[in-house]
């Protein structure tokens, strides 16, 4: 790599991580989800170990997730506030993203223009901008294109060790490295039918592959599938919200949230590849598109990863799309215009990536300040022990910030009667019969209810519509807005 390109390179990637990081310490609190994860690395870094037996989900039970995200927060959570590292860690995972597109875009383009302008648009698609998530999912896309970039390299020794390391380090983390299985059996099927020679260094790959993340998943998950059986996949997720995990997107709605430039010159790259290059490098793209359109299709994997892993694929796909465009003007008479190319993208990145991104990471959905102080409260003002009943996404903030039994939260492996709870859950804020309510706080054994401003938006109410003096006490209004219950039916 050329100095100057190398230049360009960190340029990018420090624009992405400084943007990032403003956004995300502009942004007070974290995503719903992020909270499960920020106390799970809390919890190693006090006691060594994950908690998989919660005392607080549902009122107590088992849980089910692989470690290693929580493990690496956790190493610099010890040095650090674990606020702190899980405002910064994601941000510098998915910053690396454009190294790694980068490397990957000049190894199958050969064009290194062409591969900095996908290592921009890797580095600000509005899809993976949300830059206050603390998931496993912001460790487990840049590891992901390291194992392909290994792969594609597989010949040189060096990359064969990187591979098998973060392959081990992948099937330990998500269990979408699926993506990364299937993608491999669709590229050896597109070989076999294009009569391309796979080499035995690369099957015999695949085939450990395959069995290391088979026994894995059934190391950690072997509990749920014996007792879900294949319908594990689907995490057990309530009917009522599945479509919340699993939608169906309509082309214009991926469009949107992909960017149209990666997008369209993705559908023009896997044309040309499939049809008339036919590369073998780009076979390998392509399968793991094909792979990931069927899982999330088939609803096997949750629809932001496969738009997040699908809109980095089609970054990369977008430098053959730039070298070819550039290829083809040098040959016409408008070769003149092949320097006003990269003026054009740089205009349309800006218009239809930049901007989007930004208003992504400030539209992201998370808990207000005054919301957070509620729930503190529960925890400085509540005996420990009492049962909790907030909006099912908030469940997590009443575990991390009130250290009390939440009703119900996003984590659905196991429970039981899942789908009757998020029914009872959901009549508790749109019911006006008292007794009804009281009937369903005592059987979930709840004895506080925590109104927050978005379940107050939510549901478009101010207060429940079943409260009464005798039966329920309003304790805690600012903004949100927190009612102890005194009533119990009476069962003869």
């Amino acid at each position: 790599m050329e100095t100057k390109y190398r230049y360009i390179l960190v340029a990018i990637f420090c624009l992405t991580l400084i943007t990032r990081l403003i956004l995300a310490f502009t942004i007070p609190n974290f995503t719903y989800e992020s909270y499960f994860h920020i106390e799970q690395a809390e919890h190693i870094t006090q006691d060594g170990f994950p908690q998989y037996n919660d005392p607080l989900s549902y009122g107590g039970r088992q849980l089910f997730f692989l470690p290693l995200f929580h493990y690496i927060a956790a190493f610099f959570g010890m040095v650090l506030p674990i606020e702190l590292v899980a405002k910064v860690l994601p941000s510098i995972f998915l910053a690396s993203l454009t190294v790694l597109v980068y490397v990957i875009s000049r190894k199958i383009s050969m064009n290194e223009t062409a591969s900095l302008f996908a290592a921009t648009i890797a580095g600000f698609l509005p899809i993976i901008f949300t830059t206050n998530a603390f998931t496993p999912e912001t460790l487990f896309l840049p590891l992901i294109f390291v194992a392909i970039y290994s792969f594609l390299n597989i010949d040189k020794k060096n990359s064969l060790y990187i591979y098998m390391i973060s392959f081990l380090l992948l099937s330990i983390l998500h269990p979408a490295t699926f993506l990364l299985i299937m993608g491999f059996g669709i590229y050896t099927l597109l070989s076999f039918v294009e009569g391309k020679e796979i080499h035995r260094a690369e099957i015999e790959l695949i085939l450990s592959s395959i069995f290391f993340y088979i026994w894995v998943q059934f190391l950690f998950f072997k509990n749920i599938l014996l007792k879900e059986g294949i319908s594990f996949v689907w995490q057990n997720v309530p009917p009522q919200i599945i479509q919340e995990y699993f939608p169906l997107l309509s082309i214009p709605e991926v469009v949107i949230l992909v960017s149209a430039i990666p997008f369209l010159a993705g559908i023009f790259v896997v044309y040309t590849s499939l049809f008339k290059t036919k590369d073998k490098k780009t076979f390998f793209l392509i399968s793991l598109v094909i792979s990931t359109t069927l899982l999330s299709w088939l609803r096997l994997i949750e629809s932001h990863l496969s738009l997040s892993f699908l809109g980095i694929i089609l970054a990369i796909l977008f430098a053959l799309f730039y070298k070819d465009v550039t290829e083809y003007f040098t040959k016409t008479k408008w070769s003149h215009l092949k320097k006003l190319i990269p003026i054009t993208v740089v205009i349309l990145i800006c218009l239809t990536m930049i901007f989007p991104a930004i208003t992504t990471a400030l539209d992201q959905e998370t808990p207000t300040s005054n919301d957070i102080d509620a729930f503190i409260w529960i925890q400085e003002n509540t005996n420990e022990g009492v049962g909790v009943l907030a909006l099912i996404e908030e469940g997590h903030l009443v575990s991390y910030y009130s250290k009390r039994r939440n009703m119900m939260d996003t984590n659905f492996a196991l429970v039981q009667d899942v789908e009757q709870k998020f029914k009872d859950l959901g009549s508790v804020f749109t019911s006006s019969l008292e007794t009804y309510v009281l009937s369903i706080l005592d059987e979930e054994n709840i004895q506080y209810l925590i109104l927050t401003s978005r379940a107050q938006q939510k549901y478009g109410i101010n207060e429940f519509k079943f409260l009464s003096d005798e039966c329920f006490e309003l304790v805690y209004n600012k903004n949100a807005k927190i009612y102890k219950k005194h009533c119990t039916l009476t069962r003869e």
